[in-house]
């Protein structure tokens, strides 16, 4: 199997990744060419349909052909009959509940039409593959939703979907979608939707116990990296930003110039912007401590792209993110972030997270 020769801005990164198979690329790509069936594996994929040259060539095509043709049965060809799904909104196991979702949401929003923006990945054909869809969409509230009755109002969103696939079957799924910027688009309030769904308790919920900010009464010693690899890099960074709260050290990391765009919409370019934004989070959560729980990553025409899906959790205080919200109840604000790297530095990160599903757990304790 061929493998990825270094390129020049590989050689700049502040970490190592190891060689693996060069496979399809999304990014600057004609999106008409990625719905072609490719004649030819690019990796090797026991028990995959015939048609798909990767992974990444699987997510994209079976996502364009559930939302984008309404070929909504093919989940049932895709999805593993017992798959879980975990979002903020609680705990789905098994296919008929994907598919009935789907069924509601594209009623709800028609038209919709969608955009690629980068797929991570790793594992292999025998333990399954991980991959981290980040993508926007675009589509008119033209029926009833779980928002409410239509507005007619255009929205646009960004969502991440981290998939275990093994042997042409989704068994696992994390899904964060950008609700926050959807119900502001739809002109509905955010508490009010969030005490609405705040009412009706899913059947199966996430729990997590996750550690204080101190250790015993002293403050947690900062995380040190155990290699040269991309995860070390990623834990590190998030730990000295997040749970050391040195957010002078930004720069260290991010370009000068770098943007990040974020949950609810917000947009913020910069380092003093985006440390205004991370400040805005944690206003809201000040005792917060910032778990990561996976890391893989892409190396796409424009560079290296860092996927991370992380968790915030601690006790809620209101003024910030949240606004108005009930002080002192337990937050888990479930996030992912995609980074693109030039060089040794962050130039572009989408850093995903839905506060509607926090808000709403925030009025459920």
């Amino acid at each position: 199997m061929t493998q990825i020769k270094s390129s020049p801005a590989q050689s700049e990164l502040p970490f190592t990744l190891p060689p693996r198979p060069p496979i399809t690329r999304i990014r600057q790509v004609d999106p008409m060419s990625l719905r072609a069936h490719k004649p030819a594996r690019l990796q090797p994929m026991a028990g995959f349909e015939d048609g798909y040259a990767d992974i990444v060539d699987f997510i994209v095509r079976i996502t364009e052909e559930i939302w984008v043709d309404r070929a909504v049965g093919r989940i049932y060809e895709t999805y593993d009959h017992a798959c879980t799904i975990y979002s903020p909104y609680g705990v789905v196991r098994s296919v008929q509940e994907v598919v009935a979702s789907t069924v509601m949401t594209l009623n709800g929003f028609p038209d919709g039409e969608l955009h690629h923006v980068n797929v991570a990945w790793d594992g292999d054909e025998e333990q399954g593959f991980y991959t981290s869809h980040l993508g926007y969409s675009r589509s008119t509230n033209l029926g009833a939703s779980s928002w409410g009755p239509p507005t007619g109002k255009r929205i646009g969103v960004h969502f991440v979907a981290d998939c275990v696939t093994r042997g042409n079957f989704v068994h696992t799924e994390w899904l964060v979608r950008d609700n926050g910027a959807a119900v502001r688009q739809l002109g509905l309030d955010a508490h009010e939707v969030a005490r609405r769904i705040a009412q009706n308790k899913p059947a199966s919920q996430l729990v997590h116990s996750s550690p204080t900010p101190l250790l015993g009464q002293a403050p947690r010693p900062a995380l040190q990296a155990a290699d040269n690899g991309v995860e070390s890099w990623a834990r590190v960074m998030f730990d000295q930003l997040w749970n050391q709260r040195r957010l002078d050290r930004l720069g260290q990391y991010f370009s000068t110039d770098s943007i990040c765009h974020a949950g609810g919409g917000r947009v913020a370019a910069g380092l003093r912007n985006q440390q205004a934004l991370m400040l805005l989070i944690l206003g809201a959560v000040p005792d917060a401590v910032m778990q990561v729980d996976k890391v893989t990553w892409s190396d796409e025409t424009d560079g290296v792209i860092v996927a991370v899906r992380w968790r915030l959790e601690g006790s809620s205080q209101p003024g910030a993110l949240f606004g108005d919200c009930p002080a002192n109840k337990p937050v888990l604000l479930n996030g992912m972030s995609h980074l693109r790297l030039n060089g040794a530095r962050v130039v572009e990160h989408w850093m995903i997270f839905d506060e509607i599903g926090a808000l709403a757990g925030i009025y459920r304790a």
